[in-house]
Order: C-alpha cells, then structure tokens, then sequence
C-alpha cells in the first residue's frame, strides 16, 4: 500500500500535462519520423486565437484559454529531442492542435553511398 502511494506521488510529480481546469482535454500525443514529430492535443472548443504555441530550449508549449461562460484553461508541455525550432507549423482542424517539429538536416538520417577503386 506504501508503494501504492509513494508510485502515485511520482506519477503525479513527473505528469503532464501541467495544469488543466475546465472541460476533459487529452494530454496529447507524439508521434517520431525519420524526419521529426509530430504533436496532437485536443482542444475542443477552443478558437485559433484563444490558443498559444512556444518554443523554448528544448520545450514546446502549448497554451489555451477562455473566458466568459466557459472558462477553460489548459497548458501542455513537450520536450524537444534535437528539434529545428524554425520549422515549427501549427494547425487547428476540428477542435485537434497539430504541431508538427522538424529535426535539423545534421541530425537527419542520411544514405551514404560507397565507392570502390
């Protein structure tokens, strides 16, 4: 039961996302390519305006926030492994945010042909 408790305090310590209120938002998902990953959050509800993308070191964040009769709040946060911050994209497709993060060209896999004499 203690390490019940002690597991539940880590898993609560180390969550993500960092802070939700509101409506039941997902803690989104991440997807790796040869080429880099992809970020998806629901956010249902949400308008393009009422959300924010950073990128900062190697964190991307992800904010959202309503007011009026609905207050919903919601903060996500990813960590970056080798990313191009300069290739950021995001959208907002029928309440889904998709982030997509390119790796730069250094860290990209690449074919290397062989010679011989």
């Amino acid at each position: 039961m203690l390490a019940n408790r002690f597991g539940n305090l880590v898993d609560e310590f180390f969550a993500w996302p960092l802070l939700v209120t509101g409506p039941t938002v997902s803690d989104g998902s991440v997807r790796h390519d040869a080429d880099g990953a992809e970020v998806e959050v629901d956010l249902p509800g949400f308008a393009r305006d009422e959300i924010e993308v950073t990128v900062e070191g190697d964190t991307l964040a992800v904010k959202a926030h309503q007011d009026g009769g609905r207050r919903a709040s919601v903060r996500r946060a990813f960590r970056l492994r080798d990313a191009d911050p300069e290739t950021v994209k995001a959208s907002l497709r029928n309440g889904v945010l998709t982030v997509r993060v390119d790796k730069p060209e250094r860290s990209r896999k690449r074919q290397i042909e062989v010679d011989s004499d």
